[in-house]
């Protein structure tokens, strides 16, 4: 017993003399702590927003040489909310070891009252091609971006032109105390004069009624978030879609709806988990991006002949070879368990889903795999210019950056249904080219291309969205 008791004060003794010897070290090798996080400038929004996206908290510690990947990764966040323009994050030293974080922002302006020219075509590429003013929707987009300060958003669709179509939606991305998980709510109703029905040598074929609306569509969804994780989220939604077309669709094409049916309504379920850390959402250059996706249509509820499931995976990686120098890479996957009728097949071709070199064709298939590869130079890398004319400081203060590259792309798609489709599908898709991109504030891009495909096509390509 004596022995005991005589051992417990030398074990206490032994473990503070380590609890001293560790703090020293930590000392020694720099450590500081996080005292005071300040945040300046937020006129709209809260600052328990703008604290969402810090990836540290009071009294937290770290060693100095890893400050200032931290303060970065705080700027990025904040950056890829959408909600300012600029964003610094500096250290204010109290002593050696304590330190405080000052953010500035300079936010966005977020009424958005903007007019729609909108190209209802596989992209902009195949629009001029054609040169048809007929695929062209118009309107007005109402918009309320950070509502009531809390990065909600309230937007309204009001259109006409080729699709006339109304909408509404409302997102919250935070409806708990922790911040964690939000919700989000879509209706929208459209209808068509003119309907992209089938395919022809990888060319979109249409069929157009001036007296009659052809398509007529109603969707609603709903939408649950969850982001346990700084960088990870979880999306689910649960949609609700009716589908009208004129018979004269069906004779086209009788795949075009489930079982030659000209009126089809359906419930979709999705889920998407995503891990986002890329320095710029918009036009990435550093971090690294990968989901998975899984979408089932119809659940023998309202139309038992609609079998539609499949799986997406994306990963996208980003370097920075050198001081100005960057690589991108990206591979993206889609594999179709249910077969789907036209109306929801999507292969490659449209959207940002395409091998550079074919944006003027359409490659429909049940599954593809798609990759893509640039490297950039920075000739100019956040610029600043100030437009004195411009008296509102939401848009005088320009930011540009103008990245040189060069590129390579490759993809495959899978397809049952060559007869409908064309000759690119179950065939290797190769293109590569130059790149002059131009990327300033308010999410905005332009890439300019110059592409050469398999077949030796060349062509000057321009796109909105980032490549990669």
């Amino acid at each position: 017993m004596r022995s005991l008791i005589l051992k417990i004060p030398l074990a206490l003794i032994f473990i503070v003399s380590v609890c001293q010897f560790c703090f020293s070290q930590q000392n020694e090798e720099g450590y500081i702590i996080i005292k005071e996080v300040k945040i300046i400038g937020n006129k709209t929004t809260k600052e328990n927003i703008i604290v969402r996206e810090v990836p540290l908290a009071i009294n937290d510690s770290m060693i100095a040489g890893g400050l200032s990947d931290i303060l970065e990764r705080t700027k990025s966040n904040l950056l890829n909310t959408s909600l300012f323009n600029f964003v610094t994050v500096e250290p204010v030293y109290f002593d050696e070891q304590h330190i405080s974080i000052y953010i500035t922002v300079e936010e966005r302006w977020y009424w958005w009252p903007i007019p729609i020219f909108q190209i209802e075509e596989t992209n902009f590429n195949s629009w001029l091609e054609n040169n048809d003013f007929n695929k062209v929707s118009y309107g007005l987009f109402l918009a309320k971006e950070n509502f009531r300060g809390r990065k909600e958003k309230v937007m309204v669709l009001l259109q006409t032109g080729y699709t006339e179509k109304i909408g509404l939606k409302y997102v919250i991305p935070f409806i708990n105390k922790k911040k964690t998980s939000g919700l989000s709510v879509n209706f929208a109703y459209g209808r068509n004069h003119e309907v992209f029905y089938s395919l022809t040598n990888n060319k979109r074929d249409y069929f157009r009624s001036k007296d009659q609306y052809v398509q007529k569509e109603i969707s609603a969804a709903i939408g649950y978030e969850i982001r346990p994780k700084l960088y990870f989220k979880h999306n689910f939604e649960l949609e609700y879609k009716n589908v009208n077309v004129e018979d004269s669709i069906l004779f086209y094409n009788p795949s075009f709806l489930s079982e030659d049916k000209n009126d089809m309504q359906f419930f979709s379920l999705s889920y998407k988990i995503r891990r986002d850390k890329r320095n710029n959402k918009n036009y990435p250059i550093k971090g690294s991006y990968y989901d998975l996706g899984l979408n089932k249509s119809g659940f023998s509820i309202l139309d038992k002949q609609l079998h539609s499931f499949y799986a997406t995976f994306h990963l996208k990686k980003f370097w920075q070879l050198d001081d100005k120098l960057y690589l991108a890479s990206s591979l993206k996957i889609k594999y179709s368990f249910q077969d789907a009728p036209f109306y929801l097949m999507r292969g490659l071709g449209q959207g940002n889903d395409l091998v550079r070199g074919y944006e003027l064709y359409v490659v429909n298939g049940e599954n593809f795999g798609v990759f893509k590869s640039q490297l950039r130079y920075g000739l100019l890398e956040d610029k600043t210019f100030n437009v004195k004319s411009l008296r509102s400081n939401k848009f005088n203060k320009i930011p540009l950056s103008i990245y040189l590259g060069t590129y390579f792309d490759a993809g495959y798609v899978d397809s049952k249904r060559v007869a409908t489709h064309g000759f690119l599908e179950n065939e290797l898709m190769l293109g590569g080219g130059v790149s002059l991109d131009f990327v300033s504030y308010y999410d905005m891009v332009l890439r300019t291309e110059f592409s050469v495909n398999r077949f030796n096509e060349k062509g000057l390509f321009l796109h909105f969205i980032a490549p990669i």
